[in-house]
């Protein structure tokens, strides 16, 4: 490095706009997660520097990230409600319950009315949603029908406690795995989510 060049800030308001960018570039996500990656940029950005005026400088940072977010909501670039009818859809389509879903959307930051919300709309649109999730997961998990060992009871036994650990009730999941594979396979390409 040459002497005479200064050393670049430690943070600016414009390292955390591009970061913002680059990151919705990437990926969609709701307010709560994009200040949380903010954050742990500013925080990551000032542990590498040495001095005392680095740990003043994430109040100032906080301030940054909350005008950043806010703005980025104004402009639509971070929506939570677009992101969260989004991700359920995404998430039914690969064989998550309803209840696997809340949680999942919750962990992301989604307010829970807004959750139950989307998820009430999502039922209103498709008749047996947990039903058909349950099928898509007993299809990726070779479970029941789909199932290349037939070993009897004890087989099914674990099936049906890791269907009910992926938040499918008993009933639901017993239905699905005494169900033939001609059946499961026509509800899955009849319906589509």
């Amino acid at each position: 490095m040459r002497e005479g060049k200064s050393k670049r800030p430690v943070l600016t308001r414009d390292y955390l706009v591009r970061a913002t960018y680059n990151y919705l570039q990437r990926f969609a996500t709701t307010e709560k997660n994009l200040r949380e990656v903010l954050g742990r940029k500013a925080r990551r950005r000032l542990s590498d520097e040495e001095g005392s005026d680095t740990q003043a400088l994430m109040p100032q940072a906080k301030d940054w990230i909350d005008d950043i977010v806010h703005k980025a909501v104004q402009q639509n670039l971070v929506n939570d409600r677009q992101y969260a009818e989004a991700r359920a859809r995404s998430l039914i389509r690969s064989g998550n319950s309803k209840m696997k879903v809340g949680q999942k959307l919750q962990a992301k930051g989604v307010a829970a009315d807004l959750v139950a919300e989307v998820l009430e709309a999502l039922a209103e649109q498709y008749e047996d949603m947990d039903f058909l999730a349950a099928v898509k997961y007993a299809r990726k998990r070779r479970f029941g029908a789909f199932s290349i060992r037939h070993d009897g009871a004890e087989l099914m036994e674990k099936e049906l406690a890791s269907m009910c650990r992926a938040g499918f009730s008993y009933t639901l999941t017993i239905r699905v795995l005494k169900m033939p594979c001609r059946d499961l396979e026509d509800i899955l390409y009849q319906t589509s989510i």
